[in-house]
C-alpha cells in the first residue's frame, strides 16, 4: 500500500467518523426534540407510585397531584406538620403560583339523606392555563390527636420555609377566599403532592 493510498484510507475513515458523529448528533437532537414535544402533549397526567399528577400548564412546570394523599382504603391521610416533611408537598411559592395563574370556581351540591336531613358537598375547581383542572374537595376536617374537627374550608400542609409564617393552604367557601396561613403544627391536616418535570 502506498503512502497516498494509506492517506486516502485514513481520510475516508476520518470523514466517515465525522459524518457518523454528525448523523448521530442530528438524530439524537431530533429524537430529543420530538420526544419532548410528544412528552409535553401526553404528560397531562402522569402516575408515579399510584399518585396521579396533572400538568396545569404552570410557568414553573410544577405538576399537582389530582387528589389528597390517600391510604390503601382510599381514605384521605391526615398527618402532623412534622410528618408532612417526608413528602413532596407544595411550597408557599408553588401554592401562590397556583392561586395566581389558575382560574378558580366554587361548586356546591345539596345531598339529601333518607332521614330528611341534608348537607352540602363543596369543592373548588382549579382550572390551569392549559385547560386541565384539579379539584380541591372541602375536607372540612382536621385532626387534633384522635378527634376530627369539622371546618368550612379546605386545609392542607405546605412546606414550611425558614422566613415564612405560613405552613398551610386554605380555601374558604361562600365567597371563595384562597390564602395561605399558619396552623398549629400539632393538628393533623391532609396533604397534596407536587413534582417538577
Amino acid at each position: 500500500m502506498t503512502v497516498v493510498e494509506c492517506a486516502k484510507e485514513y481520510a475516508e475513515g476520518k470523514i466517515n467518523d465525522a459524518l457518523n458523529k454528525v448523523i448521530v448528533e442530528a438524530y439524537m437532537a431530533g429524537y430529543n426534540s420530538g420526544y419532548k414535544d410528544g412528552y409535553d402533549k401526553v404528560v397531562k397526567e402522569t402516575s408515579s407510585d399510584d399518585i396521579e399528577y396533572v400538568d396545569l400548564g404552570l410557568p414553573s412546570g410544577t405538576l399537582w397531584s389530582s387528589n389528597y394523599l390517600e391510604d390503601e382504603n382510599n381514605e384521605t391521610v391526615y398527618v402532623l406538620q412534622e410528618k408532612s416533611k417526608a413528602f413532596d408537598i407544595p411550597t408557599v411559592e408553588q401554592w401562590q403560583e397556583l392561586v395566581r395563574e389558575c382560574r378558580w370556581e366554587q361548586k356546591s351540591e345539596r345531598i339529601d339523606d333518607s332521614y330528611g336531613f341534608y348537607h352540602y358537598h363543596d369543592w373548588a375547581i382549579c382550572l390551569g392555563p392549559n385547560g386541565n383542572r384539579i379539584i380541591f374537595e372541602k375536607t372540612g376536617l382536621y385532626e387534633i390527636q384522635t378527634e376530627r374537627v369539622r371546618t368550612n374550608e379546605v386545609l392542607f400542609w405546605l412546606k414550611k420555609e425558614k422566613n415564612s409564617l405560613c405552613n398551610s393552604a386554605n380555601i374558604t367557601f361562600c365567597t371563595i377566599k384562597i390564602t395561605s396561613k399558619s396552623e398549629f403544627p400539632g393538628y393533623k391536616l391532609p396533604i397534596r403532592l407536587v413534582k417538577k418535570v
